[in-house]
């Protein structure tokens, strides 16, 4: 009889919690970006495998409460991604849904498939809604589809680096900066920009660990935006030919092609020539360059005689009067190495 009376006390507790999952549904679904084992409230332990889905109940300042199996477990909010949002948006879905002033009673108007209305209220098999051309009324759920919107998370960059889309984009991850992410594959991070471009992103190179949510693509930094705009523009000139005192007419010189990049392409002002660029905007470490900073160099023995904007991974484009064209030189190499004089940050 004990035996009997523990299952049958387990099957109503199982069913309580599946009528209120039911009931409540999942708040957002997400992605684990790595392994992790949580510890539920009653002492369970829960293994979760990265790329995982998530369905996340909700929200505290540090974590998640994520279900599975039934119970609740907190994850880190640098072990979830969010992916999708909740919304008060529904569509309908079955022909002639009506929009009631009551529950089964008077028929104010008559919804079509795809009509989009928001929640106001959830009351039982019914809902309050509002329709897109502003009447209230009550309707059944159950010819509604639940609206799920795209959300982005906000993380921060924790290492310098320029991507490379699709289509030739580009796209700098700047320390400090932060960055949108819309989801989370092959361990890696896609990202976006605020044109919706889609970038890869090694998950070491960005912390989750203040993330927050947005829906909107227009909560990126000016300066990271601009900064991978001169980046871009820099890649869209590359082959061109090394051309003495041009700023892009028939080709550049090392300095026209900075002064182009941001005076004419940005509207940021600096100096023509390269001993006057170099005293432009703020010193910067080598150690601590970051892409869009200018590098000078010495290479005729009196003084800064040439620069470069440097791109990341230690990597410059310029206008080399050796090759005679636009290339990518890494400022590491040999030559260049021996050669360096300093760097200034224009974009602050």
């Amino acid at each position: 009889m004990l035996i009997l009376f523990k299952k049958k006390k387990s099957t109503l507790a199982t069913i309580i919690v599946l009528s209120l999952i039911g009931t409540l549904g999942f708040k957002d679904t997400g992605i684990f970006v790595k392994e992790f084992v949580a510890i539920g409230r009653d002492g369970s332990e829960m293994s979760f495998k990265a790329e995982e889905s998530a369905n996340i109940l909700r929200e505290g300042s540090k974590d998640f409460i994520v279900e599975k199996n039934l119970r609740e477990y907190p994850i880190p909010k640098d072990a979830v991604l969010r992916t999708e949002k909740k919304s008060n948006q529904y569509i309908v879905k079955a022909e002639n849904t009506q929009l009631m002033d009551k529950p089964n009673d008077k028929i104010i108007k008559i919804l079509n498939v795809g009509d989009k209305v928001l929640l106001e209220d959830n009351q039982g098999e019914y809902g309050i809604f509002n329709t897109e051309d502003g009447i209230k009324g009550y309707i059944l759920l159950e010819n509604l589809d639940e609206g799920k919107e795209e959300v982005f998370t906000i993380g921060t960059v924790i290492m310098d680096k320029t991507l490379k889309g699709e289509k030739n984009t580009y796209y700098v991850l700047a320390k400090g900066e932060t960055v949108l992410i819309k989801d989370f594959k092959n361990e890696k991070f896609i990202i976006v920009n605020e044109n919706g471009d889609e970038f890869q992103a090694a998950k070491d190179y960005i912390s989750l660990k203040n993330s927050r949510p947005s829906v909107s693509r227009l909560v990126l930094s000016r300066r990271t935006s601009t900064i991978s705009s001169i980046v871009q523009n820099a890649h869209k000139v590359l082959g061109k030919p090394y051309v003495r005192g041009d700023t892009g007419r028939k080709g550049y010189d090392c300095s026209g092609l900075t002064y182009s990049l941001y005076n004419n392409e940005l509207g940021i002002n600096i100096d023509r020539s390269s001993a006057g660029q170099s005293k432009n905007g703020n010193y910067v470490n080598k150690s601590e360059l970051i892409p869009g900073d200018l590098v000078f160099f010495n290479t005729t023995g009196k003084g800064i005689s040439h620069v470069g904007l440097y791109i990341g991974d230690g990597n410059m484009i310029h206008a080399s009067s050796r090759q005679k064209k636009v290339i990518i030189t890494s400022i590491d190499a040999n030559y260049y190495r021996k050669r360096y004089v300093t760097a200034r940050r224009i974009i602050k």
